[in-house]
């Protein structure tokens, strides 16, 4: 079996846990040792071989997949971290993988999983991947319906028919994401499922279905050298989940009924699904006193959270921002977001990058703040900025600089002014040490997308 697994998502739903370029697969959860695309990656690996895993990602989140995957000392073949150059759901997503995978092997069963859900009873959901194999070598796509437990708004319906096999049922209809009545009146049906997003299929099964209902996106892929024009391929690709424009047109689709404990964690209220209330119906994940308070959900990292005679509330504290909501606006998270217009929605205070991280010291008007750490041997790219000039200082190792036409070896305690659109590039030439410095950004606009790169080594652009 090859497995794909779906690494994307615009990190809305668990902020300010959650960025744009900190996404909701790369969380630990309290209490767990691993990620969600870890722990995804791990159930995977009990009945895929590792070298038949592929992860679909986003180019922009590549380095921190592979750091993610690497730091679980697996070897893991990094080709198979396949990068997309723009976000177009998931038909797109994984049509790519699909062609990636037809160059390497034959009419092998595909597994299509998502990287961020969480799933207990990992044992018993191996031996229901088992039964799908079983049923997808009969021909159909299959997917895992979950029993519902609760009205349910956010998620698609599934409504089951008479059986395939033993293990499946045809498909009557879709319900996509019902309103509240609907939802209510659904969830008490023996017959109907929640959408897990969780496919198993045949390479030829899903290239047949692919070919009748988007032919247009099966030809943009058949040409063997199509991985020479992604950027031009995805261009004119649709934005198109799998749902949509594949699953509810065919009719060569089954369900098989996942009786396992399983969550798309799509929201902050999910919370109360994983952990235990105490005897106030709270949930605390965070260094917190509370006085009186009532079922709230508290959660943090360094900070002390003292709260008291609160109810019905949600707490969510980050280093750079707070979440107070009540429990019954907790999917208006997204909306909070799209109103946010500062870096807060992208970036954490703290920015992992594949030459190390940066984090914010200040950030004013005018100006930046930031403590820069380059790990050994590691470069950030040669770049200039056309909005803002920067002064560095050297707090801790040896830079190597690029600036202009120069190289410049700066010690500790000595200081470099960079003028606005001269290419620059910082190093750490230490085979063992990291090195540290302050930088000093001023001008008049200092986001980040303000960075021309001219060359660099992790393919960003």
């Amino acid at each position: 079996m090859i497995s794909i697994i779906l690494a994307g998502g615009a990190g809305t739903r668990l902020w300010p846990v959650s960025r744009k370029y900190w996404p909701k697969f790369l969380i630990k959860l309290p209490n767990e040792k691993y990620s969600l695309l870890q722990k995804t990656f791990l159930r995977i690996k009990k009945f895929t071989d590792v070298e038949k895993i592929f992860i679909v990602v986003n180019r922009e989140h590549k380095f921190l997949v592979k750091e993610n995957i690497q730091d679980l000392n697996i070897d893991f073949p990094l080709e198979n971290i396949l990068c997309e150059p723009d976000i177009k759901n998931t038909l797109p997503a994984i049509t790519f993988a699909c062609f990636v995978i037809k160059e390497k092997y034959s009419d092998e069963i595909i597994g299509v999983f998502p990287s961020d859900h969480f799933i207990k009873e990992e044992k018993k959901f191996v031996s229901f991947i088992k039964k799908a194999k079983s049923t997808a070598k009969k021909g159909p796509i299959v997917l895992f319906g979950i029993k519902p437990t609760r009205i349910e708004t956010d998620f698609g319906h599934i409504e089951s028919d008479i059986n395939f096999d033993k293990n499946s049922f045809y498909i009557k209809k879709f319900i996509e994401k019902p309103d509240f009545e609907t939802a209510k009146n659904l969830t008490f049906l023996e017959n109907v499922y929640w959408n897990s997003g969780i496919f198993i299929f045949s390479l030829k099964t899903f290239f047949e279905e692919l070919k009748i209902y988007q032919p247009k996106i099966y030809k943009k892929f058949e040409n063997k050298s199509f991985q020479t024009k992604l950027e031009e391929i995805y261009s004119q690709l649709p934005s198109l989940p799998i749902d949509k424009g594949l699953i509810e047109k065919t009719k060569n689709v089954v369900v098989i009924p996942l009786s396992i404990f399983w969550d798309d964690l799509g929201s902050w209220a999910s919370f109360e699904r994983i952990y235990k209330k105490n005897e106030q119906g709270n949930i605390i994940l965070a260094n917190n006193v509370d006085i009186g308070s009532k079922d709230i959900t508290v959660f943090g990292d360094k900070r002390l959270i003292a709260t008291c005679g609160l109810e019905n509330l949600i707490i969510v504290d980050s280093e750079d921002a707070l979440l107070v909501l009540n429990k019954n606006f907790d999917q208006k998270v997204k909306d909070i977001v799209e109103r946010i217009s500062d870096e807060t929605t992208l970036y954490h205070k703290t920015t992992q990058r594949p030459w190390g991280f940066y984090t914010v010291l200040r950030n004013e008007k005018g100006y930046k703040v930031k403590l820069i750490n380059v790990l050994p041997n590691k470069k950030l790219s040669l770049q200039k900025h056309k909005k803002r000039a920067e002064q560095w200082f050297v707090v801790k190792g040896i830079a190597k600089i690029i600036c202009g036409n120069k190289i410049l070896y700066l010690k500790q305690g000595q200081t470099l002014k960079i003028e606005k659109n001269i290419p620059h590039r910082l190093e750490n030439p230490s085979n063992k040490n990291v090195l540290e410095i302050v930088e000093v950004a001023y001008g008049s606009y200092l986001g980040e997308d303000d960075i021309v790169r001219l060359e660099d080594d992790f393919g960003r652009k």
